[in-house]
């Protein structure tokens, strides 16, 4: 489940390409509460660093703004270096789950055959308590799936000119399907010329200065019903992921060749419902009886992202089109190359 779901997610299209063999997420759910909305929450979280901070990138590749009804279409990738401390989590704290290792692999982490154990009090009235007990293998990460240990996302926006020396820039997918997962992307953003109101600065050949802010999100609706491993019904993950970004931007156009630098901040709100129902299966201790308990919307879990930015990069103004390509210096740093076409 978890890998089909994070590659659509890492390229954006089919997750059906990837066919290896990985132990299901689903049995995370095993832990007790606390534990599940942990165990979640950082296995996935450099997952959700990236994706939420790609959504803040890419937007703007000058300062300057077009003529009104200007406009211009951009595809870039956002390539994030992804650091070591992001492969893996620590097991400490975690209450209800032991583990020979101190760490578990992320998402973007490496293969694990690391077996979790797992062992729960019955909270029922009944004296002395029940203790419940299950095994399941760590889920592993995609590391090997990863090219030169990066994460790429991709970007598809329009911009277009309006009054005032503003631009109003739109990303937009329709919810596209492709077999257990639909997902979509919006975002809008405006660029707002300053050195308008900064008079006689307003004339200086070659220099744009402006101000960039830009919100997007980025929804997954996964249903792994087909490829879970737990008996159940309606069973589906649904990720909601949200970028605010606000960033001050120069430029030097120097015609053929253009020079620019931002600085900003980004934040990220992120969810994540498991839902539909499950039966968790556990052994009963000092005795030989298994007992099935089923949850119904057992999950759901949140994430905060904030980051400084610092960014340079240039752009090739070519007949037709323009190539760029940029460096962000931000909680994971990233590469941005891409291309656009249109009329300034």
């Amino acid at each position: 489940m978890k890998k089909k779901l994070v590659l659509f997610i890492y390229l954006s299209f089919s997750v059906s390409s990837f066919s290896q063999n990985f132990e299901n997420l689903e049995y995370l759910l095993l832990a007790s509460q606390e534990d599940q909305s942990l165990l979640f929450k950082e296995y996935l979280n450099p997952l959700v660093t990236s994706v939420n901070f790609g959504m803040g990138s890419g937007w703007a590749n000058t300062a300057k703004t077009h003529k009104v009804l200007g406009f211009d279409i951009t595809i870039s990738l956002n390539t994030f270096f992804i650091p070591s401390e992001a492969k893996k989590f620590s097991t400490t704290g975690l209450s209800s789950i032991t583990s020979s290792s101190d760490y578990l692999p992320t998402v973007l982490g490496g293969n694990t055959n690391e077996t979790l154990s797992v062992s729960i009090n019955d909270d029922a009235t009944v004296f002395p308590p029940n203790e419940y007990s299950a095994t399941f293998i760590a889920p592993s990460g995609i590391e090997s799936d990863l090219y030169l240990n990066t994460l790429i996302t991709p970007n598809i926006q329009i911009s277009i000119g309006l009054p005032f020396k503003t631009d109003l820039i739109v990303r937009y997918v329709p919810t596209t399907s492709s077999k257990s997962t639909d997902i979509s992307l919006k975002g809008v953003g405006i660029k707002h010329n300053l050195l308008q109101h900064f008079g006689p600065a307003d004339k200086i050949p070659l220099i744009d200065l402006s101000l960039l802010i830009a919100y997007s999100n980025y929804s997954i609706d996964y249903d792994f019903q087909k490829t879970s491993s737990l008996n159940g019904v309606g069973q589906r993950a649904t990720m909601d992921m949200n970028n605010y970004t606000a960033k001050v931007i120069s430029s030097i156009d120097l015609n053929l060749i253009t020079f620019y630098t931002s600085v900003g901040y980004s934040k990220g709100v992120s969810n994540l419902s498991v839902l539909g129902s499950y039966d968790l299966s556990y052994n009963v201790a000092d005795n030989s009886e298994v007992i099935v308990f089923n949850v119904v919307d057992p999950l759901e879990v949140g994430w905060k992202k904030e980051s400084l930015s610092g960014n340079a990069g240039i752009s090739f103004n070519l007949p037709g089109i323009k190539l760029f390509a940029d460096y962000t210096i931000q909680d994971y740093n990233s590469l941005t190359v891409g291309a656009s076409i249109g009329i300034r």
